[in-house]
């Protein structure tokens, strides 16, 4: 029996619009009908209402049935007979796989229950996922958070409409995967002179992080099975971007004299890398000790293994100079050196470097060019303008006062107002302090606690791999306080709120 009310078959809503934003009446006419086909409401063969008659019953023009009838019939949804009118196609070469495709759509599989197959190296890498709160806009006591309202956004600025101005060849087609030969140069001699680093230009690669000098050095170096010594407490980034390369990532103990050398005795077979943090531990805060540099460099040079020494805000140490670079003691060229402008700029400018021994900087140019071919120029002239013309060096040295204000307002706040339930560890820099909780507290709890009145503490046991159910150690429970993105009266503020909450929680 012939159908008299096709309705139905003009939809009211459609993902389909022209150049204005506007839903055209003759897709929705269209999408209307190769539905109703797919779907099996029109079945192959039926004869469809005459362009006339459609057009009076929806209450649109006949041109814009045409309009849709055509273009059904150019794609194979419809089949015209001459006096006949228009029939849906006898046969759809792709019925069944659209036909199981919308049975799907009518009927889907909730994303939690379907069935996704990830590869070993994902699932590796999830392993050592973050474990912290997110938020929208850093809150106080976030470790990773500089003073943002110190750095002076208007001269970067015009640093990068500056090298857009008269851009050279580097910038419109730059073919280096070390990066740009400017910054390149001024990374290395800064180095040189606050860091004792031994390094040139040739040696320094530029990278969007350290998290991907980490993964170069992985994919360059490390075999699946292959060992790869952490600190441990460490940062979980660096965990997870080993993991993916098939390693086998082992902790070995920080003490007050940083990384247990003799720990790396101990592994199954000579780890193929440590990854290290001399200067500064993350998060404790403890310096490796010089007879321990001696000693890991003598025991990369005996196994023929690698060490990356991970240099991450050594710009800013407050009781005394800066110490030497790790490197800079390395006269077999086993160490890679990674640094990071996060920290000492902001978190947004996604740039970072290697420095290289001379016999891996080819291997690690030609594994560039797959990961990601070349950095992005346009920062990196920005940055090597601001290095060279001394804006770098004046904002080191500004911020590392004002950074050392604040964190000596933080350790009194802590001694006058909560000495007897915190107790800060030495540190010498940096731009957090840990404080240990002296009474036998949850500090995970005590993170989420803290989230929901605005503070984004982190836990001291989330860092240390040990404290993950595999093994029994019970890590130092504690809170990791980040200072340097918030005044004094901020911070005095947000650690009254923190206090109240510890005291609550007791």
């Amino acid at each position: 029996m012939p159908r008299s009310d096709y309705s139905w078959i003009y939809p009211s809503q459609i993902n389909d619009t022209d150049d204005q934003g506007r839903i055209t009446a003759y897709r929705r006419l269209y999408h209307g009908i190769r539905s109703a086909i797919l779907d099996g409401r029109l079945h192959p063969g039926e004869r469809l209402p005459a362009s006339r008659d459609l057009a009076r019953s929806l209450g649109i023009s006949r041109n814009t049935v045409v309009a849709s009838f055509d273009l059904l019939t150019s794609e194979g949804y419809l089949e015209t007979r001459v006096g006949a009118g228009s029939f849906v196609a006898s046969t759809l070469p792709d019925r069944d796989m659209q036909t199981s495709q919308n049975a799907r759509a009518r009927h889907p599989i909730a994303p939690k229950d379907r069935p996704v197959r990830l590869s070993k190296s994902a699932q590796r890498m999830l392993t050592y996922q973050r474990r912290f709160p997110r938020f929208r806009v850093a809150r106080p006591f976030n470790p990773a958070t500089p003073d943002l309202d110190g750095f002076p956004f208007d001269l970067w600025a015009r640093l990068l409409r500056r090298s857009w101005r008269a851009p050279d060849i580097d910038l419109t087609i730059p073919d280096d995967p070390l990066g740009l030969p400017l910054l390149r140069a001024e990374i290395a001699k800064w180095l040189r002179q606050s860091r004792g680093v031994n390094c040139d230009a040739d040696q320094v690669m530029i990278v969007s992080g350290a998290q991907q000098a980490l993964d170069l050095a992985a994919r360059a170096l490390v075999d699946p099975g292959d060992i790869i010594a952490t600190e441990d407490p460490g940062y979980e980034g660096i965990r997870g971007v080993l993991a993916a390369s098939g390693a086998v990532v082992h902790p070995i103990t920080v003490d007050e004299d940083g990384l247990d050398v003799k720990g790396l005795t101990k592994t199954p077979s000579p780890a193929r890398i440590v990854v290290t943090t001399p200067s500064r531990n993350y998060p404790l805060g403890t310096t490796l000790s010089l007879a321990r540099r001696l000693s890991l460099l003598q025991w990369a040079q005996d196994n023929d293994a690698w060490i990356v020494e991970d240099d991450y805000d050594s710009d800013y140490r407050y009781d005394g100079p800066p110490l030497s670079s790790l490197q800079g003691l390395d006269t077999d060229n086993r160490v890679i050196y990674v640094g990071t402008f996060s920290r000492v700029m902001f978190p947004g400018i996604r740039l970072g470097y290697l420095v290289l021994p001379p016999a891996l900087v080819s291997a690690f140019r030609g594994i560039r060019g797959f990961a990601d071919g070349v950095p992005a120029p346009t920062t990196q002239a920005a940055l090597g303008a601001f290095f060279a013309e001394g804006h770098f060096g004046s904002h080191v040295r500004k911020m590392r006062m004002q950074y050392g204000e604040r964190r000596s307002h933080l350790k009194s706040l802590i001694a006058d107002d909560a000495s007897d339930i915190l107790s800060v560890l030495p540190s010498d820099g940096g731009l957090h302090l840990c404080a240990r909780l002296t009474r036998a507290q949850d500090d995970i709890n005590m993170q989420e606690e803290l989230v929901k009145v605005g503070l984004d503490c982190r836990a001291l046991s989330s860092y240390f791999e040990k404290s993950r159910p595999e093994h029994d150690a019970v890590p130092v429970r504690g809170l990791v306080l980040g200072f340097a993105g918030w005044k004094k009266d901020v911070l005095s503020q947000s650690f009254g709120e923190l206090v109240r909450t510890i005291r609550r929680m007791s």
